[in-house]
């Protein structure tokens, strides 16, 4: 009987320890309109920590997780001018900046350089609070709902999404991205040598676009490769859907990955 006992303890314990190494998380949106905010940064560029700083701030100006989605992309055309190889930079990313622009009508891409749900923002010292207030007023036009479970070394996400309008269900997508925070980097070269940052809302991997049917819907499944050196617990699944036609984004959601 005590041996029987002690195999069903046994059992036990590989249970729990099983599913405390499993993640499940799920969130979906509500009826508040997140805002967007799309940083384009480089760690060789001198102007960027202050953007990085001004965004880090944005909750002691009252805006928090449950008012803003922020996306940190690094890109990486600054790599050979700056003398400083930006090992956070992706050519997926520049892509991205690259995207906005066009959809903004404009030609050049620089550091660092905002987009708050799509639209350019020249002047993010000044109008940036401004920016993000007004657009938090308009209603959300699309629906997202986010499933992730961690299996080993990967993430299995679920998105459910639906748009409202006939223009949005023509031209809308939806990307996946993840994120972490508490990055910590030293660098040492480029116009910031010397200084060490600690990158929040860093993109780790950028998703899509994947289309919506013909009813303004998605319904999917994607598997994320996680990389052994990404903290699970500081990352966040993001989801945010797109017109692409006017470079609007309708809606944004963040699901942190946080232990439970």
């Amino acid at each position: 009987m005590l041996k029987r006992l002690c195999l069903i303890f046994a059992f036990s314990s590989m249970l729990i320890s099983s599913l405390a190494c499993a993640g499940d998380w799920q969130a979906k949106t509500t009826d508040k309109h997140l805002v967007v905010i799309e940083l384009f940064t480089a760690e060789g560029c001198g102007l960027c920590p202050a953007a990085e700083r001004w965004v880090k701030q944005l909750p002691q100006k009252g805006l928090t997780d449950n008012d803003v989605v922020i996306l940190n992309f690094h890109v990486d055309y600054l790599d050979q001018k700056k003398g400083w190889v930006d090992k956070f930079a992706s050519p997926v990313f520049t892509d991205r900046q690259k995207q906005l622009t066009r959809l903004n009508l404009f030609q050049t891409v620089y550091t660092p350089e905002f987009f708050i749900s799509g639209e350019v923002l020249h002047d993010w010292r000044a109008h940036g609070l401004d920016a993000i207030n007004f657009v938090s007023e308009f209603k959300p036009e699309a629906n997202i709902n986010l499933e992730a479970k961690q299996d080993k070394n990967s993430l299995s996400v679920h998105s459910r999404v639906s748009v409202e309008g006939d223009e949005n269900k023509q031209y809308s997508q939806l990307y996946l991205a993840l994120t972490e925070n508490n990055v910590i980097s030293e660098v040492r070269g480029g116009d910031n040598a010397g200084a060490t940052f600690n990158h929040q809302h860093l993109v780790r991997k950028w998703l899509g676009p994947f289309k919506l049917d013909a009813n303004g819907k998605a319904d999917m499944t994607t598997e994320v490769a996680l990389e052994k050196s990404w903290k699970l617990a500081d990352m966040s699944l993001v989801a945010i859907v797109q017109n692409m036609e006017n470079g609007y984004v309708l809606q944004g959601l963040a699901l942190p990955l946080k232990d439970r």
